[in-house]
C-alpha cells in the first residue's frame, strides 16, 4: 500500500507490517484514473457541496435583479437535484498475504424529494497546488464569517456537552452554523478535473486480527490481494492454520466470495487483484517468467473449476524495492476502472445527507471520535442541514455506517452513541487484540489468564485501553465493549459478568480436551457426530457460533493440570457446555477446516436423540447470515461415527441410504443408522 501512496522504494525495507488495520486515503481523477494526495477528509464532498450551492446562488441572483432580495440563507433542500460522486473506501491488505480493497458507496434507500447528488456530474474541483482567494459563497448572509477563529472553539464547545451531556441546544447550533459557514466558500480559481474520494485500508494478516476484519470487510469494494510468489504453492487448504501463500490466496478468495454479486457484465464482484511481490530475487529475466507462469499454474489448480475464480481480474507481479512508480502507476488506473465499473457507483444521495455528513467529519478531525446519538439528531435539525425526521437521520446514519464513514447500529444498547471515527474504533480492537503490550502487562495474571482461558478481566481491559490514553478509550468503555459484543469478539458467560473473548483462547487437541472428562475408567454414552460441512466458513463465524452456545448454555468446568485449577472448557476451536444441572450431560462443539460439529456425551450411558439441538443450530446459522449479510453462506448435513475424525471422514444421508457402510477410518463396518438415531434423522434413510 505505501508504493500506491507514492513512497519511494527505499523507504519500504524501513517500514513496519501492519499491526491490526491501518486507514489512508487519496483522491482518483474519474475522467483518467489518475490517484492524487488527498490531506483532508472531507475535501471530496465539501466540493460538491460549494458547486451545488454555487448553482443556487447564481440562481437566486438571478431572481433577485427581478424580486426582492432575500436575506435567508441556502437550504440544503431546494428543488433542484445535483449529483454526487461519494465514491470512497480503498481498503489494503500489505502484508506477505493480505488483501487491499477499494468501497464503493450503497445506494441510499431515501427518495426524498430534496437536493440530490449524481456522480457523473459535478463531483469535484481539484484545487492541488493553486492559490486562489476564498469568498464566501452564501453572500446572503448579512455578517462575514472567520473560519479559523471559530472552528476549534466551537467544537471543544461540542466536545465538553458530548462527555457529559445533556445536549447544549445554543452550542450545536452554533457550532453546526460554523461548520456549515465553512462549507458554503468556494475558491474564485477552480478546475473542471473531477475527484472520488477513496479510503484505503491496509488488513495485518495475522490470523488473530480475523475476529475484528468482519466489522470493517465490504461488498462495495476493490480488494488486492498481495501474496509472496516464491512461497506459492498447491498445498490442500487447512482452515486458516495457513503453511503457505497458496492457502491465503484461496482463504481470501473464499472470504470475499462471501460477499458476492454478478455484475452489469456478467462477472462476478467485489473484483480482486492479485499482486504478487518479491519479483527481485529473481534477476533473469529469463527466471522471472518462468517463476511467473509457474504461479499462474499454481493459482488455476487452487481455484480449478470454483465459482469464486469469478473475482479474479488481473494478476501483477511487482518488486517494492526495485520498480518505478510506472508500475504502481498501472495499478492505481486499474483499481481506478475496476471501481467505477462496479454496480453500486453513481448511486444518488439527498444533498442535505451531505451536509450532514460534513458535520461528521469535521467532528472526527477535530478529535471527536464518539457523540451521543441524541446530540447529533440535533446537529441534523439544523436549518442548514433541515433532516426533520428522526427516521430519517438514523437512514442517513446507517448510510454513513454502510460506506465506513461512521459505525452506527440502531438496536438495544448500541443506538445511544455513533462512533464518527472507524479508526478509533480499530485502535481500541488492536489495544485488547495486539500482542505487542508492555513488559509490566505481559507478565501479569491477568494477561496470562486471558492467553490460557480467554477470560478478560476489566482491570486487564482499562490496563490495555490505556496504552494508547490519549484516545480516551477508557471513558468510552461500556459502548465500545457493546460493540466488540455485538460481533461476538468478547462475549458475556451466561448469567455471568465475565467476559470471554474466543478469538485469544489458547488451541487444544479434540484428544486432550475427552482426557479432561473421560479418563477411561468411567464408561460414558457418546452420539456420532452431527455436521454442518460448509463450502467456505469465515473465520469469524466460528467465534459467532460459540459466542451463541456459551449465552445459551452454562459452560462446563475442568481441572486444567497445566495451570492446576479450575477452568471452563473453551478452547479456540472447542467448547464444552453443561446441558443439565447435574453435569452428566454435555454438548461438544467443534470446529474444524469448513466444518461445525456436534457430539454429546452422557455419562449415565442413556440413549436419547437430540433433534432439539439440531434445530437450533441450524435457526442460529440463518440468524448469522441475516444479520452479517452472508447469505451466499452454504452448507450440507453431514455425520461421522461417534470415535471418528469429524475433519476427514463425513457421511451424508445419501452415502448413508444402505443398511450398513464401510468405515474407512476404522476398517469395519458400521451401521448407518447409528450416526444418523442420535439427532432424530432416521426417518430420511427409509
Amino acid at each position: 500500500m505505501r508504493r500506491l501512496l507514492w513512497h519511494e522504494k527505499e523507504e519500504v525495507p524501513l517500514i513496519q507490517s501492519t499491526d491490526g488495520i491501518e486507514v489512508e486515503k487519496c483522491n482518483i481523477n474519474i475522467v483518467d484514473g489518475k490517484w492524487s494526495p488527498c490531506n483532508k477528509t472531507d475535501d471530496d464532498v465539501r466540493r460538491l457541496i460549494r458547486q451545488v450551492f454555487k448553482k443556487k446562488m447564481l440562481n437566486v441572483e438571478c431572481e433577485a435583479t427581478e424580486t426582492v432580495d432575500d436575506q435567508e440563507p441556502f437550504r440544503s433542500n431546494e428543488d433542484e437535484s445535483r449529483s454526487v460522486s461519494d465514491k470512497e473506501l480503498l481498503k489494503s491488505f500489505d502484508e506477505s498475504d493480505d488483501i487491499d480493497i477499494v468501497n464503493e458507496d450503497p445506494k441510499s434507500e431515501s427518495n426524498e424529494s430534496g437536493d440530490t447528488v449524481d456522480i457523473h456530474t459535478f463531483i469535484s474541483d481539484n484545487r492541488d497546488n493553486h492559490v486562489a482567494v476564498e469568498t464566501d459563497l452564501n453572500q446572503m448572509q448579512p455578517d462575514n464569517f472567520k473560519l479559523e477563529n471559530m472552528h476549534d472553539s466551537k467544537i471543544n464547545n461540542f466536545t465538553k456537552e458530548n462527555e457529559s451531556d445533556p445536549v447544549n441546544d445554543e452550542n450545536i447550533n452554533e457550532m453546526t452554523s460554523t461548520i456549515m459557514k465553512s462549507y458554503l466558500q468556494f475558491r474564485e480559481k477552480e478546475e473542471d478535473d473531477m475527484l472520488a474520494f477513496c479510503w484505503l485500508w491496509d488488513f495485518a494478516g495475522q490470523r488473530d486480527f480475523y475476529a475484528t476484519h468482519q466489522v470493517f470487510l465490504s461488498k462495495h469494494a476493490v480488494f488486492l490481494l498481495v501474496t509472496d510468489s516464491l512461497e506459492f504453492t498447491t498445498a490442500e487448504n487447512q482452515g486458516i492454520d495457513f503453511e503457505d501463500s497458496a492457502q491465503y490466496v484461496s482463504f481470501w478468495f473464499d472470504a470475499i466470495h462471501c460477499y458476492w454479486s454478478t455484475t452489469k457484465k456478467g462477472r462476478l464482484d467485489p473484483p480482486i487483484i492479485v499482486v504478487c511481490t518479491n519479483e527481485d530475487q529473481f534477476k533473469e529475466p529469463s527466471e522471472r517468467e518462468k517463476r511467473q507462469k509457474k504461479f499462474k499454474e499454481n493459482l488455476r489448480e487452487v481455484l480449478n473449476k470454483q465459482e469464486k475464480k469469478g473475482h479474479l481480474r488481473n494478476i501483477y507481479f511487482i518488486s517494492n524495492t526495485e520498480d518505478s512508480d510506472i508500475v504502481f502507476e498501472e495499478i492505481r488506473k486499474e483499481i481506478s476502472s475496476l471501481a467505477m465499473d462496479m454496480e453500486d457507483w453513481g448511486k444518488d444521495c439527498p444533498l442535505k445527507w451531505l451536509l450532514f455528513q460534513q458535520v461528521l467529519l469535521k467532528l472526527k478531525d477535530n478529535n471527536v471520535p464518539i457523540s451521543s446519538t441524541k446530540a447529533l439528531l440535533k446537529i441534523a435539525k439544523h436549518k442548514d442541514i433541515n433532516i426533520s425526521e428522526d427516521n430519517e437521520v438514523k437512514q442517513c446514519l446507517q448510510y454513513c455506517h454502510d460506506i465506513g464513514t461512521v459505525v452506527y447500529f440502531d438496536e438495544e444498547n448500541l443506538a445511544d452513541h455513533v462512533i464518527l471515527d472507524p479508526k478509533w474504533l480499530i485502535n481500541a480492537f488492536r489495544c485488547l487484540v495486539s500482542d505487542k503490550i508492555d513488559n509490566v502487562i505481559e507478565v501479569s495474571d491477568d494477561w496470562q489468564t486471558l492467553k490460557d482461558t480467554g477470560l478478560l478481566t476489566d482491570s486487564l481491559i482499562s490496563r490495555l485501553f490505556r496504552k494508547e490514553s490519549e484516545l480516551k478509550f477508557d471513558e468510552h468503555k461500556t459502548h465500545l465493549l457493546e460493540v466488540m459484543k455485538r460481533f461476538d469478539i468478547i462475549v458475556n458467560l451466561k448469567n455471568s459478568n465475565a467476559l470471554y473473548m474466543p478469538c485469544m483462547i489458547k488451541s487444544c487437541s479434540f484428544s486432550e480436551v475427552q482426557k479432561q472428562f473421560c479418563d477411561g475408567n468411567q464408561p460414558f454414552y457418546k452420539t456420532s457426530w452431527f455436521c454442518l460441512e460448509f463450502k467456505f466458513l469465515p473465520p469469524a463465524f466460528f467465534n459467532h457460533i460459540i459466542a451463541w452456545y456459551i449465552k445459551q448454555y452454562f459452560v462446563s468446568v475442568i481441572i486444567d493440570r497445566d495451570i492446576r485449577s479450575k477452568r471452563n472448557a473453551l478452547y479456540r476451536h472447542i467448547g464444552v457446555f453443561d446441558l443439565d444441572s447435574s453435569g452428566c450431560e454435555k454438548l461438544v462443539v467443534c470446529e474444524g477446516p469448513n466444518t461445525i460439529a456436534l457430539q454429546v456425551w452422557d455419562l449415565r450411558m442413556s440413549n436419547k436423540t437430540y433433534e432439539g439441538l439440531t434445530v437450533h443450530l441450524f435457526q442460529f446459522v440463518e440468524t448469522l447470515r441475516n444479520r452479517y449479510s452472508l447469505h451466499h453462506i452454504s452448507y450440507t448435513t453431514t455425520f461421522t461415527c461417534k470415535d471418528g475424525d469429524f475433519a476427514i471422514n463425513r457421511k451424508t444421508i445419501e452415502e448413508l441410504i444402505t443398511k450398513d457402510y464401510m468405515c474407512y477410518e476404522h476398517n469395519t463396518i458400521h451401521v448407518s443408522d447409528d450416526l444418523v438415531k442420535p439427532w432424530n434423522y432416521s426417518e430420511k434413510l427409509k
